[in-house]
């Protein structure tokens, strides 16, 4: 059976995205087991764990930027979830380092010295000490719906087709379900108390590869094509061309 080009890259990209995952996991446990200190630096507050989130998470937006932008330039419409998830990603990315108050070196005014529950300047925990609410759990429940239910739902076709024709609503791929997954029971905190901070890394990782994956339909298919509009489409040379038939 023939696999044109289109077929191999698709694969390749899953099955790398997913390994990344199992090899960041695999990496996180030698660590802890060898040298429990080290890991509990990394993964504390403005150490390397959350500014690689931050550059995942600002890194998602550009290319969310990206995707909306040639959606626009190609099909005359500017998609809406592309937009919001780029103000989403910049403002969780900036969040996540306290508007970069601790690389300024700038205090916290009187209203967040009395409700941040860590003295920071970011909404998140403030939020988290007014209304005595975990940020994360919303999070992570909200997150392990879309990204590990409501792509089992879609693969199952039990979601409402409204949501994603009409609304255009963007699922992630299946293949990311398992990445969601541990990113959600990293955020449960269970060993140190500090994994939430590889369960946002997973989590900002995740949103990077849904937008990468997303601009490469926008570029071999005509996803995104405005719904009862047919619109030419030559897809790009890497699809157009097909590799040889292996038996």
């Amino acid at each position: 059976m023939g696999m044109d080009s289109s077929t191999h890259t698709s694969a390749a990209f899953k099955r790398g995205s997913i390994l990344l995952f199992f090899v960041l996991t695999g990496a996180f446990a030698i660590l802890y087991i060898l040298n429990e200190p080290l890991y509990r630096a990394i993964i504390s507050e403005d150490h390397l764990v959350e500014w690689l989130t931050f550059a995942a998470l600002f890194s998602a937006g550009m290319v969310s930027l990206w995707v909306a932008w040639q959606i626009k330039l190609r099909y005359h419409y500017l998609h809406w979830f592309f937009i919001l998830f780029l103000g989403f990603n910049l403002l969780a990315g900036f969040e996540e380092v306290s508007w970069g108050q601790r690389v300024f070196g700038f205090s916290s005014n009187e209203f967040f010295q009395e409700y941040n529950d860590q003295k920071e300047t970011n909404l998140h925990n403030t939020f988290q000490g007014i209304l005595q609410i975990k940020t994360k759990h919303l999070a992570l429940l909200v997150l392990f719906i879309y990204g590990v239910i409501m792509p089992w739902l879609k693969q199952r076709n039990k979601l409402p087709q409204y949501l994603v024709e009409r609304y255009q609503f963007i699922i992630p791929p299946v293949f990311l379900r398992i990445p969601f997954l541990l990113g959600t029971v990293l955020m449960l905190d269970f060993q140190t108390g500090y994994e939430e901070e590889i369960g946002e890394l997973y989590y900002s990782l995740c949103f990077l590869i849904l937008m990468l994956w997303n601009g490469r339909l926008l570029k071999h298919t005509p996803a995104f094509a405005p719904r009862g509009i047919t619109v030419p489409f030559r897809p790009a040379p890497l699809l157009s061309a097909h590799s040889k038939k292996v038996s």
